[in-house]
């Protein structure tokens, strides 16, 4: 029986991509909770030890390398846009500390 709900060919009815589309806006709101939550940790953590920015900066790298390192190995058809992404966010990076050289 076809019903007034179908909104598709592939017979989804509204309802259902509602809620699909409700439970993926929560699991981004979830994941950018804890990305807030880890990055107030981080700070704390290097507030806490008062790391130089040289220990700091090294040690987010790390981390920056191993986290792109697994996300690269789950999706390297995505190798070209996450290189073009941190080349823009390190461009960016450069232009902030060459304001601040006396």
């Amino acid at each position: 029986m076809i019903t007034d709900k179908t909104a598709d060919g592939a017979g989804e009815s509204k309802e259902k991509l509602n809620n699909d589309s409700s439970s993926s806006r929560i699991a981004n709101e979830q994941d950018e909770k804890k990305v807030k939550d880890l990055n107030r940790e981080i700070i704390m953590i290097f507030q806490m030890y008062k790391a130089s920015f040289g220990h700091t900066s090294a040690a987010l790298l790390s981390v920056l390398s191993y986290l792109s390192d697994i996300y690269l190995r789950q999706h390297p058809e995505n190798s070209q846009i996450l290189s073009d992404y941190f080349q823009k966010e390190f461009d960016k990076f450069l232009k902030m500390i060459n304001r601040h050289k006396p």
